[in-house]
Parts: C-alpha cells; structure tokens; sequence
C-alpha cells in the first residue's frame, strides 16, 4: 500500500515535467522540510489526500499555497492568505470574547501600515459596515475590511474564563498579548474589567508565512521563470493590518 504524501506548513504546486526536472535540478526543493511540492495533474497517492481535494481548483502550475492556523490548518493560496488569515483571526478573537461574557463586540477602524509604522490607508467601520476614506491603491485593506463582520452581540454574558483560555491554547491565541492579556482581566474577582478597546495585529501570521513561502524561490528559478509571476503576485499583498476593537462587557 502506498503512503500518504506528507502536507507540510506550503505547498508549491509544479506541473509532473518539472517536478521530474526537480528530482536532478532542484533537489533541496523536494527535501525542504517545510514545504511539499505538489506534481499537477493530480494522480494517486495525491489524489487520496483530502486537504488537495478540497483545493484542486487553486492547484495549478505555479501556484504557491501556505496552511492557514486560524482556520483549523486549510490551505489557502498565498494571494489570499492576507485576507483569509486576518478574518479567522479576528472571528477566533471574537469567540474568546464571548466566553469571557463580552456582551458586545465592535470593530472601530481598519489600518494598514507601513514597514515604518506609519499608518499609508485607513477604513473606518459604522453600524458595523465599513466606510472606506476615498484612498486609492489599498486594496487588500478594504478586502479585510469588508469580509469582517463588524458588530458582535452576546445576550447573556456569562464569565467562563476557563474555556476562553482553553480555547485561545487550542487554537495558538494564547501567545498574543492582546488576547492573553484580556483574559488574565477577566479571570479576577476583584475590580472586573467591564470594557477594552484593543489594537489587533490581524497579518503577523501570514506575513511568517508568506516570507518562509518566498525562501524557496530561488529554488524555484533552477526550474525555469514561470514561477516569478506568483511570488511577485504575493509580495505586492504583503501589508501590516491592524484592527481597533471595542469590547463591552456590560449589557
């Protein structure tokens, strides 16, 4: 019986002539032990991995595909990763919030920052929709923003810090400073915290990611130039994205 190809955390989809080409040009390529090179078209043992099937549209030649944490380990392709990580992270913090008894919940603004920190775009939200400034030339800003559901609202509000922690542990929140931070708050009996306005990096795991992912292009060149397209298709969605958030614990 054949093994399963073993998914690692990127996934570099090649057509079968250049993965053969690989095997001689490019073997470091097949050994990186972060990343899997996928021959396309798909024939068996790949056909029989569930996480290809569920993205087979996206794998074509060339095609650069990074394992999104926040959204139990899908694939997703490195275009998207801005926008898909950022929505699965925020609505994860989201979910901490409700175990903590948070009664609402609501996105203020969206920014992109420069690698100086300098804030280049912003897109306030209303009513929980946002409201884009006119600015140009921001695309993947306004992408983030209008895929965030911006209003929460939780009927009961009930403190169940335990399952906030477990929950932020399980999915890898608890290592940010923001979210561990609330929690230790609302895990006290003395002086609750009763509201919080929090400034959310939404993009420091795609950005890891992504700049693993580029590592291997040079990699990639020993097999010919039609991977270029894909990694300068990648880096022109390279952005710091930051929320301020508004939590309320009273009703």
């Amino acid at each position: 019986m054949t093994n399963s190809p073993e998914l690692r955390r990127r996934l570099v989809v090649v057509s079968r002539d250049d993965y053969n080409l690989a095997r001689s040009a490019a073997p470091d390529l097949l050994s990186d032990p972060f990343t899997t090179v996928v021959p396309v078209p798909l024939r068996p043992p790949w056909t029989e991995v569930p996480q290809l099937r569920a993205v087979e549209e996206s794998l074509e030649p060339g095609a650069l595909l990074v394992r999104n944490r926040w959204d139990g380990g899908a694939y997703v392709t490195s275009v998207e990763a801005y926008e898909r990580f950022s929505v699965a992270k925020f609505n994860l913090v989201a979910a901490v919030c409700q175990r903590l008894g948070a009664h609402r919940l609501e996105v203020q603004e969206a920014r992109e920052l420069s690698d100086e920190g300098r804030v280049t775009a912003r897109v306030e939200f209303q009513a929980g929709a946002a409201r884009g400034d006119g600015s140009v030339g921001h695309e993947q800003l306004h992408r983030v923003a209008q895929s965030i559901q911006g209003t929460w609202t939780w009927r009961d509000g009930v403190v169940d810090a335990a399952a906030a922690r477990r929950l932020a542990d399980e999915c890898g929140l608890g290592t940010d400073p923001v979210v561990s931070g609330l929690i230790r708050q609302r895990s006290t009996d003395v002086n609750l915290l009763r509201e919080q306005i929090m400034e959310l990096d939404v993009t420091s795991e795609a950005q890891r990611e992504i700049q693993f992912a580029l590592k291997v292009e040079s990699l990639l060149r020993k097999l010919g130039p039609s991977f270029g397209g894909t990694f300068a298709r990648t880096q022109a969605h390279s952005q710091h994205l930051r929320l301020r958030v508004h939590v309320s614990f009273d009703p």
